[in-house]
């Protein structure tokens, strides 16, 4: 036995043989090595294990990962000179190169717009006059005794034709160049076949909206309809209607009025801006006036003023901005439209009481010296839909307040887009005068109803009468889309002032209209 064998063994122990030692030093060895693995296992999984439980050979993506292997962007603070050149002429590039392509898609754009809407406008300016000279004798506003323009007749059976168009959307624009040109044709088609004294214009004249038209320039569009309608050489006004002036469009309504259509080089234009202390632009009366029988016949205005008194006023137009969106509807999205104001509404009724004794100072009998009128605005009444609602709802046939007279409800489930709120415009016309309103707005809509309804005037009297109810036919190859393939809406309406005041009206296409509606009986 070794010394220190002999040293290592407790009083009492017998010594192992030396093959024995070495088998439990290895067998306390391996213990203790397994001891060690497994406590560094245990340490290992509590590690890694939170909070994920990562499977076998899946990433956890809970765990944090070593500083080292993360690649931090290099704060410019920290960057050497070098660097920091090196990152401005990067950035500067980024930056330069997003500009140029938004530089050069603009520059494209405004190259094809501008040769699109010249072309239009040299194609403008070939189109030939209407071969037809008014009989009647206009009467400038400054002059008249109503202080409106004034339509006279030469003689007491002439009819006076007014033509309704409406819903051009001229775009003059990047987009819209051919389907400008459309439109351009089909004014004019409409035009010289009916060969009009007077064109009546009820809103939506321009469109700019730049994802379809390509341009925001909105006395553009209305310089090219105006353009037209000199070439053309017959008088004509315009109401506003929602898009003409748009929240987005370059011009409001008062510039788009002095700029364009009171421009004096717009010679047949008779645009008027109407009285300040009202809502709206454009509010005005045109008059229409017929000698009694026998009375002399006025050419100019020295014959107008000598004969006055022999003469009697047959119709008045008026033409009321309906316009554009409200309750807080700036761009039209939730299509809450406006209504025709109060002040509006007070100020026709009062006009239309004027001329009325007019009549009576010419000498016309107070019973029938009433003036009869015909209103021109965009936005349809709410009486439109109301009253096309209950010939519907009669399996469309008429009922005892509703007459059909011609067209459709072409809209989606024949409704109408009205403003939102309720006005007095329809029960008004009723105590005075009123025959009939013509409006735009809704493309596919070209019905006409006549209603008949009971009223209360001022001193608790039932009045009855009734109103024809007319949408127009519009012209629009660009706002809705696909309509450019659709033709049964497309033209305009004929208007027709019989001398003692009535009128007939009716729809002229502007494609498949048949010989015998040429001629009007």
């Amino acid at each position: 036995m070794r010394p220190e064998d002999e040293k290592n063994n407790l009083p009492g122990q017998e010594a192992a043989p030396p093959a024995e030692n070495n088998e439990a030093a290895e067998a306390a060895a391996d213990e203790t090595t397994a001891a060690e693995n497994t406590a560094a296992d245990t340490e290992a999984a509590e590690q890694t294990e939170v909070p994920g439980d990562a499977a076998e050979n899946e990433e956890d993506f809970f765990s944090e990962k070593e500083p080292s292997k993360r690649k931090k962007r290099l704060r410019r603070k920290d960057m050497t000179p070098e660097q920091k050149r090196r990152r401005t002429i990067r950035d500067l590039i980024i930056t330069g190169t997003v500009f140029g392509v938004v530089l050069v898609f603009f520059a494209i754009c405004a190259l094809c717009s501008w040769v699109g809407y010249s072309g239009n406008f040299d194609y403008i300016a070939t189109v030939e006059a209407v071969d037809y000279d008014s009989p009647f004798t206009l009467i400038d506003a400054e002059d008249s005794d109503t202080g409106y323009y004034e339509f006279v007749a030469p003689d007491a059976e002439t009819k006076f034709r007014v033509l309704q168009l409406t819903d051009v959307h001229i775009g003059a624009g990047a987009f819209s160049a051919q389907k400008d040109r459309w439109a351009i044709d089909a004014v004019r088609t409409v035009v010289q076949r009916v060969k009009p004294d007077f064109v009546i214009i009820t809103g939506d004249v321009a469109y700019p909206v730049p994802f379809q038209a390509g341009t925001f320039d909105n006395k553009r569009e209305a310089e090219m309809f105006a353009e037209l309608m000199e070439q053309l050489g017959v008088y004509w006004t315009v109401c506003f209607g929602n898009h003409d002036t748009e929240i987005y469009s370059l011009y409001t309504r008062e510039e788009i009025a002095s700029m364009v259509y009171m421009d004096e080089k717009y010679e047949h234009c008779l645009f008027l801006e109407g009285p300040e202390d009202i809502a709206g632009k454009g509010n005005n009366v045109y008059v229409v006036r017929h000698p009694v029988a026998g009375g002399v016949t006025v050419t100019d205005l020295d014959s107008y003023n000598a004969n006055l008194n022999s003469t009697k006023i047959t119709q008045a137009l008026v033409t009321i901005d309906s316009h554009s969106y409200t309750d807080g509807d700036y761009f039209g999205i939730a299509w809450k439209y406006d209504n025709i104001h109060q002040d509006q509404i007070d100020w026709y009724a009062e006009e239309m009481d004027k001329l009325t004794a007019k009549n009576v100072e010419y000498g016309v009998a107070a019973e029938d010296a009433q003036v009869k009128n015909l209103l021109f605005f965009h936005i349809p009444l709410t009486e439109y839909g109301r009253y096309w609602d209950e010939y519907k709802n009669n399996g469309h046939q008429d009922t005892e307040n509703v007459h059909y007279v011609f067209g459709q409800a072409g809209e989606s489930g024949e409704k109408s887009f009205p403003g939102v709120n309720d006005c007095l415009t329809f029960e008004t016309m009723l105590l005075h005068g009123g025959q009939g309103t013509f409006c735009g707005h809704d493309h596919y809509n070209t019905f006409a109803i006549d209603v008949t309804a009971t009223v209360e005037d001022a001193d608790g009297n039932e009045v009855t009468g009734t109103v024809r109810l007319t949408y127009g036919m519009s012209i629009d190859y660009l706002a809705y889309v696909g309509i450019a393939s659709d033709i049964e809406q497309r033209g305009g309406t004929e208007i027709r002032i019989n001398p003692d005041g009535s009128f007939d009206a009716r729809q002229r296409p502007y494609q498949g209209e048949t010989e015998e509606n040429l001629v009007w009986q």
